[in-house]
């Protein structure tokens, strides 16, 4: 069995061993990437982007009889665990309701739409999920059909407008419990290489493993990086502050955390709060604030 850390949420069903060998079982494809670790131990190799693929669709299957899961070429394999933790600090957030009168909006859903798949299955919300990219969105639709019980509870919605975020994505009289967001971290495709690059050499990885770190131009990097993208965001929500009730995003960039914050300040928001999520020894951040109470 793959041992994992222990310091994910609490209720997190990935804060335990992986049974590596029962993934395997259920997902066939994962079996050539499995290699023995210690003798009777079984791993895989995370250094492999197939490998994490593979991995993280076995987990979707066994755990939540996920079907036909799958990504566009080069773009980011997300992983479940993580995604999960984001999931449930949100439910924290939220009073720990459940069930279809809770609306989520996930900005920038991307083409593996993880984050509704997983706030269907744990808490039985109702998702709209935005994304810039049309190829993402027809594989995200392709997930929905392979299975019809998330495509009740989960719709897709185009943002025709690269430099919109919220703007024709929340529509009149829609109200939404929460918003999501795991925005692009890099300020350009010069950035993003120079970053990967170093992370390589740190590691002594060869210069040509930029797979290691891949993922679509959307995902990766936006004019002026994060802290740009967080706050169109934060005036995007003063925007449409009577539909929306929590306005949420991964931060993480921690140096971004305090001059975001002084934004929300500055405009009198009362509510708002810093979550720190951890996976292993990274450590991720989630940045909340309160807008409304539902009407």
């Amino acid at each position: 069995m793959e041992n994992i850390s222990k310091n994910l949420h609490p209720r997190n069903k990935f804060n335990k061993a992986y049974n590596i060998e029962q993934l395997a079982k259920n997902t066939p494809d994962l079996r050539k990437y499995v290699i023995h670790v210690d003798h009777d131990h079984l791993s895989i190799d995370f250094t492999v982007p197939e490998a994490v693929f593979h991995l993280n669709k076995a987990l979707l299957k066994t755990t939540y009889g996920i079907k036909g899961w799958r990504v566009l070429p080069k773009s980011l394999v997300p992983t479940v665990p993580g995604r999960l933790n984001y999931i449930h600090y949100l439910a924290d957030l939220l009073g720990g309701k459940t069930g279809r009168g809770v609306h989520i909006l996930d900005i920038g859903t991307g083409s593996s739409i993880i984050y509704p798949i997983l706030g269907v299955k744990e808490y039985g919300w109702l998702f709209t999920g935005s994304e810039t990219h049309v190829p993402s969105l027809t594989n995200g639709n392709a997930i929905l059909k392979d299975n019809p019980e998330l495509a009740k509870s989960i719709r897709l919605r185009q943002q025709s407008n690269p430099k919109n975020i919220l703007k024709d994505i929340i529509l009149p009289k829609e109200y939404y419990d929460a918003i999501m967001c795991n925005p692009p971290f890099f300020k350009s495709q010069e950035d993003h290489e120079a970053q990967v690059s170093r992370k390589n050499k740190n590691l002594r990885i060869s210069q040509d493993a930029n797979s290691n770190y891949q993922g679509l131009s959307t995902e990766l990097w936006t004019d002026g990086g994060e802290k740009k993208f967080i706050t169109q965001l934060i005036y995007d929500s003063f925007t449409y502050k009577d539909q929306i009730g929590y306005c949420t995003t991964l931060v993480s960039n921690k140096e971004n955390i305090k001059p975001l914050r002084a934004i929300l300040e500055y405009h009198k928001v009362k509510d708002i709060q810093v979550i720190n999520m951890s996976q292993g020894n990274k450590i991720n951040r989630i940045l909340a604030w309160k807008l409304s109470d539902k009407k």
